[in-house]
């Protein structure tokens, strides 16, 4: 019984740590999110500002890189794995989905098919707008940059401005090289 009240406590202190780091305000609440996530997230880089009310599943899979900064009531499900580059930005409420529920055998219901875990890259320079949704399995190409409420369902290539429901990409930072015809 011991044994077994060790390991609960093991696993929960975490996330009580996290939870706690969370909800603290200003600036005593970055540095201490930036402390608690520094040991429990699978990479941190420097210079990284998570704001207030952010949540993460399975942090050892989510690897956050330098000068990056999250707004208030971010939502990560890190189950599949996320890598987030160098100097991203991410608005009030965005969520980023590594996981989803399985659902393709319609005679077995939804609740007992598992999950489905694929990872998502988001790399350099990229910022994402407020309540922005990204689904599981996705990269965002670099430079890019998407509109307030955006649910992405395909990955986009480098330096597009995408925008809606679902994504599609109306403009370009920088233009793509032009495919050359044969």
């Amino acid at each position: 019984m011991i044994r077994r009240h060790y390991w609960w406590w093991r696993q929960e202190i975490p996330e009580l740590a996290r939870w706690y780091a969370a909800h603290l305000p200003g600036n005593i609440g970055d540095w201490a999110r930036s402390k608690v996530l520094r040991r429990q997230l699978g990479g941190l880089g420097e210079r990284t500002r998570i704001g207030y009310g952010f949540r993460v599943t399975n942090p050892e899979l989510v690897h956050i890189g330098s000068h990056c900064d999250f707004n208030e009531g971010v939502f990560l499900t890190g189950g599949g794995g996320i890598t987030i580059g160098d100097y991203v930005g991410l608005g009030p409420g965005v969520k980023i989905w590594s996981v989803n529920h399985r659902y393709e055998d319609a005679d077995t219901p939804w609740l007992l098919q598992g999950h489905e875990k694929l990872p998502v890259t988001i790399e350099d320079d990229v910022w994402l707008g407020a309540n922005c949704f990204v689904m599981p399995g996705l990269t965002i190409g670099k430079g890019s940059i998407l509109s307030a409420g955006t649910i992405l369902m395909k990955s986009i290539p480098a330096y597009a401005i995408v925008a809606g429901n679902p994504g599609r990409i109306v403009g370009w930072r920088k233009q793509p090289p032009q495919i050359e015809r044969v």
